[in-house]
């Protein structure tokens, strides 16, 4: 890669003090914060308890309370609900992210913040209604409580979105440039490669699929009247992983195609509608906040399956599209020729990477 080339990456990189300023504020939103709110709702709990039924209502359905636990269940709930899994999204997020930084990590950082705001208004809602009841049955529906925490949680997410500072997500590094012999009329250049999810993403998904296998499996056994949630859930995460784990792309004389392997989605670009192609290297997580067909804040449409290379296209009245697969410098360098060829706009030397 020659000097100019370089010199524009530092240009696009974000300054390493405001990244820093970015994670630490990402830390105190949804780390701290939570914490420090979670310590609160728990010495109330503690202090609660000696006054609450046993056992205390732990679910309402449509026709009153349906579940029943130890009062310590509570304790619990605020333990995890309103610390754990705040902090554990938030530092999982900073570590995919890496350096990079944008609406996504921004966005994620905030509902971290609204997760343990939800949990703090229900928990206490909750142990509250049922403070001096000698049988928990008798207690209230917690509707009104449930409105009250779902607003806190869409309120602190705007919250935690306006503290942080906002930064435009960093353009993908473009890669070495691959040189490709023009090719002549009459000539036909077709270059096929299959996207793959990667492997971190695919033992998450797994991970998914057993915990809701698991849920259905206790609620077919226990509540056979709301069967229904965890099977649809598992359909729609199934049908979504089989159409999302694997795509063909392929480049020739009409342009770019992507079709996932089930046949749908599927995507074509013209070549007429292509204003500039490069190969980059592409962080799907810190780019777009995850895997998969994504549209980012800032505009792009993705199909990232995985980190590493990719093609990406500027397109004429439509969203930049950004695909990851192995071997894209060569995929790019592919189509620009076929763009050289038709007499469409082309990239600089250096911006194209193709």
């Amino acid at each position: 890669m020659n000097d100019r080339s370089a010199a524009e990456q530092d240009v696009a990189a974000i300054p390493p003090r405001d990244l820093r300023r970015a994670r630490l504020i990402a830390l105190l939103i949804g780390v701290l914060v939570p914490l420090v709110l979670s310590g609160v709702v728990l010495a109330l709990v503690l202090a609660w308890l000696p006054e609450l039924p046993s056992p205390v209502a732990t679910h309402w359905g449509p026709s009153g309370v349906d579940g029943f636990g130890p009062p310590v269940t509570f304790v619990w709930m605020t333990a995890l609900l309103g610390f754990a899994l705040p902090a554990v999204l938030t530092i999982g997020t900073l570590i995919a992210v890496r350096d990079h930084w944008g609406g996504a990590a921004r966005l994620l950082g905030g509902m971290a913040l609204g997760i343990s705001g939800l949990s703090a208004v229900i928990t206490l809602g909750a142990v509250g209604m049922q403070r001096g009841l000698a049988d928990a049955k008798h207690v209230e529906d917690l509707g009104g409580v449930m409105l009250l925490g779902f607003g806190m949680f869409v309120a602190l997410i705007g919250v935690g979105w306006l503290v942080q500072p906002h930064i435009r997500p960093v353009p993908g590094a473009p890669l070495k440039r691959v040189h490709l012999t023009s090719i002549a009329g009459g000539e036909r250049v077709v270059w096929l490669a299959t996207a793959t999810m990667s492997r971190v993403a695919l033992i998450l998904i797994s991970v998914v699929v057993v915990i809701v296998v698991g849920v259905t499996a206790v609620m077919a056994i226990r509540f056979t009247d709301r069967l229904w949630v965890p099977v649809l859930t598992l359909l729609l995460i199934g049908g979504a992983f089989a159409v999302s784990a694997s795509f063909r792309v392929r480049i020739g004389p009409d342009g770019l195609s992507v079709r996932s392997q089930a046949g749908f989605p599927r995507v074509h670009v013209p070549l007429d509608e292509i204003v500039s192609v490069r190969a980059v290297d592409c962080n799907p997580f810190g780019e777009f906040g995850g895997f998969g067909w994504r549209l980012g804040l800032d505009g792009r449409t993705g199909i990232v399956l995985r980190r590493g290379p990719a093609i990406e296209i500027e397109r004429r009245d439509k969203r930049p599209l950004v695909v990851t697969v192995d071997g894209a410098d060569v995929g790019a360098a592919v189509l620009q020729a076929y763009l050289d060829r038709a007499g469409a706009p082309s990239a600089t030397t250096d911006d194209a990477g193709a």
